[in-house]
């Protein structure tokens, strides 16, 4: 299993895009190994001919053995001859792995119909060969099936995925139909892979931090008037500066007076960093059409950009991260987050969101709202963002943390000061 990251401990392998006894190049994409953040197509680091010995959905340590590089075909059965005791042509023997991109067919199969087409008439369809297999036995069109792999490569997940909203929600509906006041189910989303993941890391921070949430309304109208006049030249700039670029900024200036809130945990010490890695919350698609993924991409020291390079960065990361081409550079690292739901949620809401770890620190902005308040000595409309602060009060007392938190709202309030 490769070490994918510094952080990453442990590697799934999502799906074999080989099988057993292939011939492979070096450079060829050879499966979908999935960390804790994201998954990688990891490829072959030489040329050989290759025995899988890790079963796909299986999780190991790094540097454990997951399959094996032979020279000749004749080597490979072999190697399953000698961990099974049997030939490897005997159908009915269980080896210590099993052959990846084999699928029993369905006693019955099922056309499936999807809404729309994924892909257009004629076009070339890119997809690994377990997904063929397993659409083929399913009887379902790979057009209707849209890839999230590298390149938009349609993968196991994709097909599983297809399989689960066309098949699934029917039968579990009929079963139910006549039974008076019988639950129905819609959809059930398997605990695994992401989802496993995310509640993993969920709990994990709840159970091993002592996290606490603080929350503040900041008038963001002056900020909105200095924003209006990026925005008014979108097309010199080459992007439409949104308001996340300026709350980074507000955050970067609160860490320029309060370090110690950009800092994280490593072992028994509280590690103060002098760059701002900005974990930023991404929402991505999840297995099936009722479930949602996230995510926790790093824009890289952000307290050297401008509100412009920063929407900029911001984006091209966030779009990485969506189309399954993010490195392992833009998922770790971070030193504080943003986990904003401004545009998501109600107006006037408050969140009390969780640590991203080993972070000391995140700022969760939410939907502004216009409201009546007394400016200047007189009552007017201003628009007003509510903003939580959750910090680590093992790492970040509450004195520090105050006056983080009373910086960020001088600068939300005062964009002088963050574009100073």
């Amino acid at each position: 299993m490769p070490k994918l990251a510094m952080a990453m401990n442990e590697g799934t392998v999502n799906e074999w895009f080989v099988n057993h006894g292939d011939k492979v190049e070096a450079g060829q994409p050879l499966a979908s190994v999935e960390t804790e953040k994201v998954a990688y197509d990891v490829e072959s680091p030489e040329s050989g001919y290759f025995c899988i010995v890790l079963p796909e959905g299986e999780t190991v340590a790094c540097e454990e053995l997951i399959g094996y590089f032979c020279d000749t075909p004749e080597e490979v059965a072999e190697l399953i001859t000698a961990a099974s005791g049997t030939s490897p042509t005997d159908s009915s023997v269980s080896v210590g792995w099993e052959l990846t991109g084999v699928v029993t067919p369905a006693a019955e199969t099922t056309k499936v119909i999807v809404p729309a087409p994924a892909h257009a008439e004629g076009s070339r369809i890119i997809a690994s060969p377990l997904a063929r297999k397993m659409a083929k036995d399913a009887n379902l069109d790979l057009r209707v099936v849209t890839g999230t792999g590298t390149g938009g490569r349609i993968v196991k997940r994709d097909v599983s995925g297809a399989l689960e909203r066309g098949l699934q929600h029917a039968p579990a509906q009929m079963s139910a139909m006549g039974q008076v006041g019988a639950s129905r189910e819609l959809a059930r989303i398997p605990m695994t892979g992401m989802r496993k993941t995310i509640a993993k890391r969920m709990m994990q921070s709840l159970q091993t931090t002592a996290q606490l949430s603080s929350g503040w309304e900041s008038d963001i109208t002056d900020m909105l008037a200095a924003r209006s006049k990026f925005v008014a030249k979108a097309e010199q700039l080459g992007t439409r500066v949104s308001v996340n670029a300026f709350i980074i900024k507000a955050i970067a200036y609160g860490i320029k007076q309060v370090p110690i809130a950009n800092s994280c945990q490593h072992g028994n010490d509280v590690v103060i960093y002098d760059n701002i890695n900005m974990g930023i919350a991404i929402s991505v698609p999840g297995a099936t059409e009722y479930d949602s993924g996230l995510m926790v991409a790093v824009l890289h020291n952000v307290e050297r950009m401008g509100v412009v390079e920063i929407d900029r960065e911001m984006k091209s990361l966030i779009n990485r991260v969506r189309n399954g081409e993010a490195t392992v550079d833009d998922m770790s690292g971070s030193t504080i987050t943003l986990s904003s739901t401004a545009g998501i949620a109600p107006p006037g809401m408050t969140t009390t969101p969780v640590l991203n770890l080993p972070n000391a620190a995140l700022v969760g902005p939410s939907t502004p709202v216009d409201k009546p308040v007394v400016h200047n000595g007189e009552i007017m409309i201003r628009t007003m963002m509510p903003v939580s602060f959750t910090f680590d009060h093992r790492l970040l007392h509450g004195e520090p943390a105050a006056r983080f938190m009373n910086a960020m709202h001088e600068a939300l309030e005062n964009p002088e000061l963050m574009l100073a």
